[in-house]
């Protein structure tokens, strides 16, 4: 299976790599070790940790997960199970934490960035629209309040 891109669209698949890079940083599971068939416990509670973010903030099907992690959809219901579980365990619990945590905060700042992106934009098609208004005010030699006015008086 594998990192499967026919079932994730680019945004996802960015985010997905964030969080591949986010476990890495705070495990120290690469991504190839989790995708391997290892069950050494630090790799696999790191896989669980990966397979729970991406469940619990991306809404990703097990279908979806198991085709980035090379796992089939029960494999991915099992590491939920067990997530639930080992979230009773002091260490495990700061390194969901840490994951989750750390991914939530650069979602927020993806979403801000997206946000300014389209705001820039849209006061460009402002401009751009106010300027065309301002062109055919002048071809008809009328105010665009003149205008207002002459439509409230014939209704």
């Amino acid at each position: 299976m594998g990192y499967s891109s026919k079932i994730l669209t680019p945004l996802i698949q960015s985010e997905v790599d964030e969080i591949f890079e986010v476990v890495e940083r705070i495990t120290g599971v690469t991504k190839k070790m989790l995708i391997s068939e290892t069950r050494k416990r630090f790799i696999v509670d790191a896989r669980k940790i990966f397979v729970c973010v991406l469940r619990n903030h991306m809404n990703l099907t097990c279908f979806q997960i198991g085709g980035i992690i090379g796992k089939d959809h029960s494999s991915i219901v099992h590491y939920d199970r067990m997530h639930k579980v080992h979230m009773m365990e002091k260490e495990y619990r700061r390194m969901y934490s840490a994951v989750s945590g750390t991914y939530l905060i650069y979602k927020s700042v993806q979403d801000e960035e997206r946000l300014r992106e389209q705001f820039t934009s849209l006061q460009e098609r402002t401009k751009s629209l106010l300027t065309a208004l301002q062109g055919q005010q002048t071809k008809l030699g009328v105010t665009i309040d003149d205008a207002i006015n002459i439509n409230d008086k014939t209704n």
